[in-house]
């Protein structure tokens, strides 16, 4: 590795311009104004979730950012109960740091922004965040005063900005398609509700209105009971089998996300607790519609389009559509905001609410004709199966990428004869 001689060790504050944290304080919250970024805000992955803020009013705004006000390009992370959590500020962003997060505004002359981004995510990063950790009374911190001292390995500037490059393509890539996920998710759900909610249908000019248990909905449309859609509406194990180092896959509600489990979060169980839960129906099978039954009821709804050998645990239930409503159906109809609002006189507890699933067999649902659920089916499947398609990719990117990380930050990869990324760009 004859780039590997280059590389520097040094103290991360020569990396960077300044190091700020945000206020020990909550403001009161506004409906619209500035960003005040909360832990939530910044994923496991690298990223920045802005889709469900906090904002704060714009008069306060001045107040709130008197250490620092967030700017391009600066690097902001957790350093107190979430940890090893960071993201790059983009263009435009307008808002301030919340509690538990700091920044740093690295020096451009020293670093590229985008390299000490992943390099924070490096195994080399981790060992030393983890011997540093300070365990307090309820969380653990990474403390604020020695962290000018902690140690980074950086190559010289082309160098980093070569491998940021590499590793930013997948990103950009990765980005790309949330976007498109984004847009066919919002077509389908607009065209969903324009039929199903308002009943503008194709025809609906000729069909009129009666009253049901739903109130007024178009005649022929009928006003039915979760079992009648449904030949098994049941839950997974109940039963928790002791996890193993390798064996098969079993998930629970924090494995699932909008469109499937991630397989990769799930813990593992041995082969014959595995067959058994699988004798047990614990299985999902193809075209099942998995709901979050547990905690966050609801959150996550969606259609099984792979079978995988995995089972999941109670915390998920399983509803299999009996051919009267479309499995894509069934789950958009689920996701409805009145259908929430409706559900919570099937939930009990209250540390963790659940559905509870002998009375959620009684619970009503619209059921459209046959007809005019196939023609919306044959518009939008095609959609949802397109954004089940880039969530797979997105998924290959990721696993990709972080195989790329380690080598490339460690110098196990010379890039060093690589083009500069401005020639590559051009």
């Amino acid at each position: 590795m004859v780039s590997r001689a280059l590389w520097k060790r040094v103290p991360i504050r020569e990396t960077y311009l300044g190091l700020f944290d945000g206020p020990h304080a909550t403001p009161k919250p506004s409906d619209v104004g500035p960003v005040f970024l909360g832990i939530g805000n910044l994923t496991d992955d690298g990223h920045l979730d802005l889709g469900t803020v906090r904002h704060i009013a714009e008069e306060d705004f001045t107040r709130w950012t008197k250490r620092v006000e967030p700017k391009q390009g600066d690097i902001v992370f957790t350093y107190e109960a979430t940890l090893n959590r960071y993201a790059v500020i983009p263009a435009g962003f307008r808002g301030c740091l919340g509690r538990r997060l700091a920044l740093i505004r690295p020096n451009p002359a020293i670093v590229d922004t985008h390299f000490l981004h992943y390099y924070f995510f490096s195994a080399d990063w981790r060992s030393i965040v983890a011997s540093n950790i300070l365990s307090g009374a309820t969380v653990e911190r990474i403390p604020l005063t020695t962290f000018p001292e902690f140690p980074v390995s950086l190559p010289p500037l082309d160098e980093q900005r070569r491998i940021a490059s590499i590793l930013s393509a997948y990103d950009e890539l990765i980005e790309n398609n949330t976007r498109r996920i984004a847009v066919l998710e919002e077509m389908a759900r607009r065209i969903y509700e324009e039929w199903f909610v308002r009943f503008r249908f194709p025809g609906h000019e000729r069909v009129r209105m009666v009253e049901s248990e739903l109130g007024p909905v178009p005649e022929e449309w009928e006003t039915v009971r979760m079992e009648d859609v449904c030949t098994r509406i049941t839950d997974g194990s109940h039963y928790s089998p002791k996890s193993v180092e390798s064996g098969k896959p079993m998930a629970s509600v924090k494995d699932m996300h909008d469109w499937g489990i991630n397989l990769g979060t799930c813990r593992r169980i041995a082969e014959d607790e595995y067959e058994e839960l699988v004798r047990n129906d614990c299985k999902p099978r193809l075209n099942d519609v998995l709901i979050a039954k547990d905690g966050s009821y609801l959150k996550h709804t969606f259609v099984v389009d792979h079978e995988h050998d995995m089972v999941i645990l109670s915390s998920i239930a399983i509803l299999r559509p009996n051919g009267r409503m479309l499995p894509n159906q069934l789950a958009m109809y689920l996701r409805l905001p009145d259908v929430a609002s409706r559900m919570k006189g099937y939930v009990s507890g209250v540390a963790i609410p659940r559905i509870v699933l002998r009375d959620f067999r009684q619970f009503l649902v619209l059921l459209p004709p046959a007809e005019v659920q196939h023609s919306w089916a044959k518009l939008c499947d095609p959609m949802l199966r397109l954004c089940k398609n880039l969530v797979r990719e997105n998924e290959n990117l990721r696993t990709t990428r972080d195989l790329l990380l380690p080598k490339l930050i460690s110098g196990e990869l010379d890039v060093s004869a690589l083009p500069k990324p401005e020639a590559v760009a051009a």
